[in-house]
């Protein structure tokens, strides 16, 4: 239930949890600065023709002189946002970036029509043209809806009074097909919000499956070794400690064939639960294979290590688990020193669990 809820989506296309939805957006941080510099560069592209238009058929007018400096000021604007918002490293700021652009291109076009002196209805197509452009950018619908509710009060409040035979009726009927443009840019941004951010978690599930043990719900072998990787990498790099260790159940094929394999797949997750409960959050625990479970310990001492490695064992001969027998486990415990490698470090813990087994089992050896 909690996961549903966490999960679910907001009538305005965004998850209700908000660590979620900071996470879907850092994913998608990248698209979206390329989007946003792609169409601001566009729609600076696009000015600039009008602008070259006006000068080759009203070069020479006082209408020209006036309007040009404003449309400049956008086309520069617009080039800037080219290159701010490839390099925003946050969300957040690339959203006010946006909104800003938004209002940029709003009062641009208001700012146009304040120096015409009569106006036709292709004003209105600008209108129109414009509010669907501001639904282009990647912004949040909140930010969008502010700019071009803003954008449209204004511009019914004052550059429409200019046009020519305007009556009441065309005026309401201009108004409802605005209206019926800011609908159908939210529904439609929403219904894209939404299918986008169902794909994030069918994206996100796969890839948790793709690094999980299906029986334990612990990593998997391949996710332990990039793991691994990563953190000798951090150690010989940072001379951070690492340690590892490794443990199996003693006599586990014996609990197989007294108890049955469904039996045996019962107590590996169990041993999982209880040992889950006593590393840390920070540990890396996977299922290495069978009845083999590794333990990765980053910023952790040999000695460290192995106190660990004895709660854990103490912990599971103490467990009662369902078959009513004395389960026991053998545990090597190894130090990652300056020269090893990720095959050498489990070579290493590898021969201190055989030892261990050999040894008696129900023991740690380092």
């Amino acid at each position: 239930m909690d996961t549903e809820r966490n999960h679910r989506i907001t009538w305005y296309g965004e998850f209700a949890d908000k660590s979620i939805e900071d996470e879907f957006l850092t994913d998608g941080l990248s698209s979206s600065r390329t989007m946003a510099a792609s169409i601001a560069l566009v729609f600076g592209v696009i000015l600039g023709l009008f602008l070259l238009h006006s000068y080759l058929t009203e070069g020479h007018t006082l209408l020209f002189r006036r309007i040009t400096p404003v449309r400049s000021v956008f086309i520069l604007v617009s080039l800037a946002v080219f290159f701010l918002a490839r390099r925003i490293a946050q969300p957040r700021r690339l959203f006010l970036l946006i909104t800003f652009y938004q209002a940029m291109m709003a009062v641009t076009y208001l700012l146009t029509l304040k120096h015409y002196d009569s106006l036709n209805y292709f004003s209105v197509i600008g209108l129109l043209v414009i509010t669907l452009a501001m639904y282009l950018l990647p912004n949040k619908i909140t930010l969008s809806q502010v700019v071009t509710i803003a954008f449209s009060i204004a511009f019914f409040a004052g550059p429409i009074n200019k046009l020519e035979g305007l009556t009441s009726a065309h005026y309401y009927r201009i108004i409802a097909y605005q209206t019926i443009l800011l609908v159908h840019c939210n529904i439609n941004y929403w219904w894209a919000e939404t299918a986008k951010r169902k794909a994030f978690l069918a994206n996100k599930e796969l890839l948790a499956l793709s690094e999980k043990d299906p029986l334990t719900g612990l990593y998997n072998r391949k996710k332990f070794d990039d793991a691994l990787e990563y953190w000798i990498d951090l150690a010989k790099r940072y001379g951070h400690e690492l340690s590892i260790v490794l443990f199996d159940v003693d006599d586990f094929k014996g609990i197989n064939d007294q108890y049955g394999h469904l039996m045996g797949d019962t107590v590996l997750k169990e041993i999982a639960a209880v040992v889950s409960r006593i590393i840390r959050a920070t540990d890396v625990f996977a299922r290495w294979g069978g009845d083999e479970f590794v333990i990765l310990l980053p910023h952790t001492s040999l000695e460290q290590a192995q106190k660990t490695a004895d709660r854990i064992r103490t912990a599971l001969s103490s467990h009662s688990f369902e078959v009513q027998e004395n389960i026991t486990c053998s545990v090597g415990v190894a130090l990652c020193e300056a020269d090893d490698t990720k095959k050498s470090l489990l070579r290493k813990v590898d021969d201190l669990l055989r030892r261990a087994k050999t040894g008696g089992k129900d023991r740690v050896i380092c």
